[in-house]
């Protein structure tokens, strides 16, 4: 492999010991994923020191291989300095660990480290990844607040402002300021390519193509696929695994849902070769499942899903939430009150305002679910009101679809008998939703109302016309739900 910022970087700052064997691994090693893997089998079998020990560490859990960072703690591997690390590691696998006993590692690792750079490079790593799962970091704000003031006076601290920049921008998406959060990112990248390291080039793309999606689908995946190519060159296998994960997002909020899910299940298999807990994606698959409106198959993915507890502390929410939905497709009202209360009180304590949303959104789908249309309705419009200032597919196209299904049902029948080719304002916007934006399984939803409006207006042929386009569109191995979906809306009516 050619030199790389990544690893070389740090050179300045470490001993020759450290800094001979970092290059020797890197001189014979093809890629990066091979260089943490060939280095780490060093460390595990021969006496190294503790920095180098924490850069072994470091450099496994920068690619997320958790079997490598594992086998370094099984082995008595994890200096001081990485045990913040590793603490995280077993976060992401769905373990709890205490602030407490978070915070008491950090000041150890900060009091371990040789120097101001080693410290900074400990710090900000665990800040970055740890924020998810530690909101407690908003009110300790002493640490990031010496290192921010450090990074800007010493000039051998520059690199460390991607880092800060990321932070912010993390900061900004959970207060949906969506642009801003971009433009950090865009900022941190050019530092990043400055300095060359492409492990957090990369991870910034797949950020930059995740946030863009919603707006953006053409721009999205062309960042996505430049992610890929580059992961693919640094033998990157998680982020390559993030990647699937995305795809599967992209397909879910076009209504691909049956794709979606099969990404969702390679992401699963790629999760598991690494030695990472695979759970939560079920609480992701029940999602999908819910917008099916296959409540048993939901309820099943989000109970498995759930078991991760709480440990991703500002997403928490989203658990009982999918419960909570799936139960309202099962009609099991009382038990999905229960489910939808636990969601909002912990969403509350998230300081996330787009989990605050989600809670809002499932509000709605009960309350139409209960017949109480006029609160649903209501709802419905002030949950959308937010999107159109952040635009989120995956949840406004259960808005927009609900809007409009209310719409046929609160139709009188006097106005049944003017057979207009639409129920009213929110069909009219779905249709004109669906024509904006590349989504072929909601265009095909959205024809499976305009059915169920032709069938409450007794124009059965005309029903029987647009069911035999639905069935065609479901023929896509990615809209196979479409057929179930048919025919739960219109069991009497047999398309041959």
């Amino acid at each position: 492999m050619k030199p790389l910022g990544t690893i070389t970087i740090c050179f300045p700052h470490v001993d020759e010991e450290t800094r001979s064997m970092l290059q020797s691994v890197m001189d014979e090693a093809e890629n990066f994923g091979v260089f943490t893997e060939t280095l780490c089998e060093k460390v595990y079998s021969e006496h190294s020191s503790p920095l180098l020990k924490y850069f072994a560490f470091f450099f496994s859990f920068h690619i997320q291989n958790y079997n490598l960072t594992d086998r370094l703690e099984t082995v008595g591997k994890v200096s001081d300095i990485a045990r913040p690390l590793y603490l995280i590691s077993m976060t992401h696998k769905g373990d709890t660990i205490s602030w407490e006993k978070m915070k008491h590692s950090l000041i150890k690792a900060i009091r371990a480290a040789p120097n101001d750079w080693i410290a900074s490079h400990l710090y900000l790593t665990w800040r970055l990844r740890g924020e998810p799962f530690f909101p407690e970091v908003d009110t300790d704000v002493k640490p990031i607040e010496l290192i921010t003031s450090s990074v800007h006076i010493n000039k051998e601290l520059e690199f460390f402002k991607s880092y800060l920049m990321q932070i912010k921008a993390r900061s900004y998406y959970r207060e949906d300021k969506i642009q801003e959060s971009i433009e950090l990112e865009q900022e941190a990248l050019a530092i990043l390519r400055k300095y060359d390291e492409q492990i957090l080039v990369a991870n910034i793309l797949y950020s930059l193509g995740n946030k863009c999606k919603h707006t953006d689908l053409k721009r999205a995946i062309d960042i996505l696929l430049t992610a890929r190519e580059l992961s693919e060159t640094l033998g990157y296998k998680y982020l390559l695994a993030l990647i699937q994960h995305e795809m599967g997002h992209i397909t879910a909020l076009r209504g691909e849902f049956d794709a979606a899910i099969q990404h969702q299940s390679e992401y699963i298999n790629y999760l598991n070769s690494l030695g990472h807990n695979s759970v939560f994606v079920y609480s992701i698959i029940a999602h999908y499942y819910n917008q099916m409106k296959q409540g048993r198959k939901a309820l099943e993915n989000a109970i498995v899903g759930s078991r991760i507890g709480r440990g991703v502390a500002r997403l928490s929410a989203y658990f009982p939430l999918q419960i909570a939905w799936a139960l309202i497709n099962l009609r099991r009202f009382d038990e999905a009150k229960t489910k939808l209360a636990e969601a909002h009180q912990i969403a509350l304590k998230s300081g996330d305002s787009n989990v605050i949303l989600w809670c809002r959104a499932v509000d709605c789908i009960l309350d139409k679910a209960e017949n109480n249309f006029e609160t649903a309705i209501e709802c419905f419009e002030e949950v959308l009101k937010d999107y159109k200032e952040s635009p989120t597919p995956l949840w406004q196209n259960p808005c927009y679809l609900n809007l409009t299904e209310m719409e046929i049902e609160m139709l009188s029948e006097e106005s049944l008998k003017e057979k207009t080719e639409s129920s009213g304002p929110w069909m009219q916007e779905l249709e004109q939703y669906v024509q904006n934006y590349d989504l072929p399984g909601i265009a095909a939803q959205t024809l499976l109302l305009k059915a169920k409006l032709c069938h409450r207006q007794g124009q059965f042929d005309e029903v029987r016309k647009i069911l035999k386009e639905v069935k065609k569109r479901a023929e896509a191995p990615s809209m196979r739900y479409l057929n179930d979906l048919a025919i739960s809306m219109f069991p009497d009516i047999i398309v041959i």
